[in-house]
């Protein structure tokens, strides 16, 4: 993985992650990296969503995150919970996760489940390998209809997923993917 792909998924961690005053004090620096970055229509579009998001006042960036992601399973940011649902295989990929990210020493800061898109794209920027784990690979297979539905509903949120789909275009055509493949041994996914 190119650092130019690490520093923009490092950018989508952030663009992604729940809205407070901390995250608003980091704009500037995440405007700045974006600015850095090679490909101009990724830049562009960086740039307006941080504009969006420094437009709004911070109690309104807070109500429409919790309305779109938190209240809104359809919309949810932990992506086993699109392949999966609520059945016992959600657990075991939970644990597989986890499993990866400890191996590659990787500790979550965060207290969210391991699926959750903000940290997972952190430690795919912080990782070493080429390319993301298999499991990692089939959850961003959820990413591409979570970015319809938010551009569905006008939600300022849709514009970091479809950049996320545009990093990993292989990884989220579904259709290119072996017969019966699932993340990692799962079944039923």
């Amino acid at each position: 993985m190119t650092d130019e792909k690490r520093a923009l998924l490092k950018l989508l961690s952030r663009c992604l992650a729940y809205p407070d005053a901390e995250a608003l004090e980091a704009l500037p620096e995440m405007e700045a990296a974006a600015a850095s970055l090679g490909e101009p229509r990724v830049r562009e579009r960086l740039a307006d969503f941080m504009v969006l998001l420094k437009a709004q006042p911070l109690l309104k960036l807070q109500e429409h995150y919790t309305a779109v992601f938190d209240m809104n399973p359809s919309a949810s940011l932990n992506l086993t919970y699109h392949l999966m649902g609520d059945r016992e295989d959600r657990g075991r990929a939970l644990a597989e996760l986890l499993g990866v990210y400890l191996r590659a020493g990787f500790e979550p800061a965060v207290n969210e489940l391991p699926d959750f898109l903000p940290l997972m794209l952190e430690f795919m920027a912080a990782s070493s390998p080429a390319e993301p784990h298999a499991l990692i690979l089939r959850c961003l297979s959820a990413v591409p209809a979570l970015a319809g539905r938010l551009k569905e509903a006008d939600s300022l949120y849709a514009v970091p997923l479809e950049l996320l789909c545009g990093a990993f275009p292989e990884t989220t055509d579904v259709s290119q993917w072996p017969a019966g493949a699932s993340p990692a041994g799962v079944s039923g996914a």
